[in-house]
């Protein structure tokens, strides 16, 4: 936040500044209150008529002023959203898949737009006006002291007992804040897996359990924020309380001053004016000071997100490498969890060029060996090396730069053919035939009205399986990395196209391959140069094989 405020920090000068010349100009129509009663009290008709100019050019210029200060408010609310929302997106993108995947992406939704939101409302505009209204309460105590020493002392000693309020309610409205930003991020998650799964739901017909479920997740929601609601009306309710009772003893005790004769007439509506604007500003105060100690929690959660962004950014700068001599997996053991190991002693050699299968049944460790492989943490034991130099030694830039991996699930961004394949790059209109050709995606392109530019829906939904795995494949071709990775990325299509690719990407003397499958196309068997049978976690001697 203070990164986003100091970046900003010429909008920020402004409406500050601003918003105190204009509060200060608010004061002074007190003043100009009391010469105008004074006036026509006096009977002094000539002096009324002069003071029409001069108050007119007052309220232009104190209207010119508002909206410059309001306007100067806008741009930098507008800043640091755009700011703050840009921060934390970069600070999940700059996470490691192992950190990433500990939350639930609707968590990472949920700070990016409903804590970004509540920290616009409940931190932003209450800090511009609470800094308007301090410059508002200084120029009002000025004049009243100026205008009565004793009516001042009263209003002081009602400020008084208005900032007891908020230094009771404090500490419990900043624990329902918190609360309250945790029940939006679960509600968040809940309503997004219930709109994920609309086909299981449809299919099932579950409608009316899983609108259960909603209704319970909402009303949950909602009274959590209703909890922190209901203490700011007290907070709201007792300074407003004080606020009136103010005024009122203003009013009975500036009144008997006007009938002994100590002050004005003029000065009396002046007085009852300055009682109101005195108020005023300390009942804003009260109001705003609570939210913005509220906010601390999830001040320093989006802190927390964004210093890691910083961190990660240094680390990221990287020098074009290429794969050489060959990846090694020395003793490698790894667990989730402490308490369970995966891999339970990996040893192995890829050389580059070669093409290599790797076999086993579901959970001996297959995948677990690629996301090492591909950086997902940095927590396993022993030794991983590209050309020599530890995958932990190794950002993400470098990472990319010499592996990619075809998941059995592909996501497609809800764009076109081309960005889904390309990903904003820029590439020769020769590299995006050969690997539309390699991949099967020209074998289908004919049949989309427009072509290679036909828009995919959300994560594919316009495409088949099938259709989205050759993009997959293309989208790992086109960027020619050293290292490719089938991790069961043929699944979803046919035995004979997946066979066709398969042959195609084997045919590649220029290309690491690394097959992760259940089943082996028999007819490409021979054509691997090593297969890598895992159980349970290790590499089986070659008397398994």
């Amino acid at each position: 936040m203070n990164a986003c405020l100091k970046k900003n920090k010429g909008f920020l000068a402004m409406a500050v500044l601003m918003g105190a010349v204009s509060a200060i100009a608010a004061a002074f129509v007190s003043i100009i209150l009391q010469w105008i009663l004074d006036v026509a009290l006096n009977g002094d008709l000539e002096g009324f008529e002069k003071m029409i100019a001069g108050i007119a050019i007052y309220m232009a210029a104190l209207c010119l002023m508002g909206f410059v200060e309001a306007l100067c408010g806008k741009i930098l609310l507008r800043n640091v959203t755009k700011d703050l929302r840009d921060r934390i997106f970069r600070g999940v993108m700059s996470k490691g898949p192992e950190e990433y995947y500990k939350c639930n992406s609707a968590d990472y939704l949920s700070m990016i737009v409903n804590d970004v939101k509540l920290i616009e409302e409940n931190f932003l505009i209450p800090l511009l006006l609470s800094i308007q209204m301090i410059a508002l309460f200084l120029a009002t105590l000025a004049i009243l002291c100026y205008l009565s020493p004793l009516i001042t002392a009263i209003l002081i000693g009602f400020l008084l007992l208005m900032f007891l309020v908020p230094a009771l309610l404090g500490k419990a409205l900043q624990k329902r804040q918190n609360f309250y930003s945790e029940e939006l991020a679960r509600f968040t998650a809940k309503a997004k897996d219930f709109l994920s799964g609309y086909e299981v739901i449809r299919s099932f017909s579950i409608g009316g359990h899983i609108l259960s479920k909603y209704h319970k997740e909402n009303s949950n929601t909602v009274n959590a924020k209703f909890r922190a609601d209901r203490l700011v009306a007290v907070n709201e309710s007792l300074a407003d309380m004080l606020s009136t009772l103010s005024v009122v003893v203003v009013v009975f005790v500036a009144a008997y001053m006007v009938l002994r004769g100590n002050i004005t007439a003029g000065t009396l509506l002046a007085l009852i004016q300055l009682s109101g604007t005195f108020s005023t500003p300390v009942l804003v105060i009260m109001q705003s000071f609570p939210k913005m100690a509220g906010m601390k929690p999830i001040l320093n959660k989006v802190e927390a997100l964004c210093t890691q962004e910083n961190k990660s950014s240094v680390a990221n700068a990287a020098a074009s490498v290429r794969f050489q001599k060959g990846i090694s997996f020395d003793c490698v053991k790894f667990g989730y969890e402490d308490d369970h190991a995966i891999l339970k002693g990996i040893n192995l050699e890829i050389e580059p060029n070669k093409k290599y299968a790797m076999l086993g049944d579901s959970g001996c460790g297959k995948t677990t060996v690629i996301r090492l492989l591909t950086g997902y943490s940095d927590r396993y034991q022993g030794h991983i090396c590209y050309d020599g130099k530890e995958v932990r030694q190794m950002n993400q830039r470098e990472l990319s730069q010499q592996i990619a991996v075809i998941h059995q699930n592909v996501y497609l961004f809800d764009t076109d053919i081309y960005q889904n394949i390309c990903l904003e790059e820029k590439f020769s209109e020769e590299d995006l035939n050969l690997a539309l050709q390699k991949s099967g995606v020209a074998g289908f392109l004919s049949q989309m009205e427009e072509g290679i530019h036909t828009k995919v829906g959300e994560n594919g939904s316009r495409l088949s399986g099938g259709q989205r795995q050759r993009i997959a494949v293309a989208r790992a071709l086109i960027r020619k990395t050293p290292i490719l990775v089938l991790d069961e990325g043929t699944s979803a299509v046919d035995q004979k196209t997946a066979c066709a690719i398969e042959r195609e990407l084997l045919k590649e003397k220029e290309l690491t391959l690394i097959t992760i499958t259940h089943h082996m196309q028999i007819e490409l068997k021979n054509q691997y140069d090593r297969i890598f049978y895992m159980d349970k976690g290790v590499i089986c001697t070659p008397d398994c094989e």
